[in-house]
């Protein structure tokens, strides 16, 4: 069976980085472009600095561009610059140049794919929201919409008081409330939606121990990743898009559940996610029952994706 053609549209925090090294090293997958737009990274630094790393792991060209939103709620600004760590580990980056075109960029891709396309998105939606009203007629050619995004009995992840967001309740996920409109109007496409949850995520941190063991693994993938994941200073820090990528590549490795979901574009619950039997239908991954060691395996899976001596061309 040949490699799935797959696009990752991304907001160019280490975690997105490390997504789309996992969507370069698989061998179900044929990347044909990255989009790294505005949220939770400087979007033209975090594209040069991608640009850079595939191309010293040999991978073969991606359509790579990046795009500024003005967004109605931007992460916060400290989370945005560690992408300036990023750039000074990889200081080769400053000589590259990528093109400001998410949209278009988005919809070239799809546009040309002789099959159906699979769509990652890891960040807010405010690209795939423009791709799709400048040309509506790409969702025809999408077989599947993997984004990371939302929480359902998990509740959200904003927190109004150490985010700085007074006026809002808490309910929401960060992709989801940052363009909550762009969310809403993608949700109302029919698009054929999985989403991977807080109530996934939740319950897999990304440990020190693990970014040891990243350190310790043989391959310029591992290397590269571990070297990204440095560069995040936060605390709490959760396998957020990269088991989206996971997930996008194998998504047998968790049940989905078939769900209706509606969300909210009012204050003081913008962006939250809720189940609505008159809702979006859409798939919801799980964590399965064997919810206690989803760590171990998706560290292992990820580990031994990363391990290999290159990414696959």
């Amino acid at each position: 069976m040949s490699p799935t053609p797959v696009i990752h549209d991304q907001d160019g925090h280490a975690d997105d980085l490390v997504a789309t090294l996992l969507l370069a090293a698989h061998p179900a997958v044929d990347l044909k472009a990255v989009v790294v737009n505005s949220g939770d990274a400087i979007p033209e630094v975090s594209a040069k600095v991608l640009a850079e790393v595939l191309d010293q792991l040999g991978h073969p060209p991606v359509a790579l561009a990046y795009e500024l939103y003005t967004l109605p709620h931007p992460f916060p600004e400290a989370w945005q610059r560690e992408s300036i760590n990023y750039l000074n580990a990889y200081p080769q980056a400053n000589r590259r140049s990528v093109a400001r075109a998410g949209p278009e960029t988005l919809i070239r891709a799809i546009q040309a794919s002789t099959e159906p396309v699979t769509l990652l998105g890891t960040g807010p939606l405010s690209n795939l929201a423009a791709a799709l009203r400048q040309a509506p007629e790409i969702a025809r050619n999408l077989a599947r919409v993997v984004l990371m995004a939302g929480g359902l009995e998990a509740g959200g992840n904003v927190d109004p008081h150490a985010h700085a967001q007074p006026n809002h309740d808490g309910s929401a996920e960060w992709n989801l409330y940052c363009d909550p409109a762009a969310a809403a109007f993608c949700l109302a496409q029919a698009l054929p939606l999985e989403l991977v949850t807080l109530d996934v995520t939740n319950a897999v941190p990304m440990t020190p121990r693990f970014i040891q063991e990243l350190k310790a693994t043989p391959g310029a993938p591992a290397q590269t990743a571990a070297t990204l994941l440095q560069g995040v200073n936060q605390q709490d820090y959760y396998f957020w898009d990269s088991l989206a990528a996971l997930l996008t590549c194998e998504p047998d490795f968790l049940p989905r559940e078939s769900l209706c979901v509606n969300l909210r574009t009012d204050a003081p619950a913008e962006g939250r996610l809720e189940s609505s039997a008159d809702g979006v239908p859409v798939q919801v991954y799980r964590p399965g029952p064997a919810a206690a060691s989803l760590g171990a395996r998706v560290e292992a899976q990820i580990l031994a994706l990363l391990g290999n001596s290159g990414t696959h061309s």
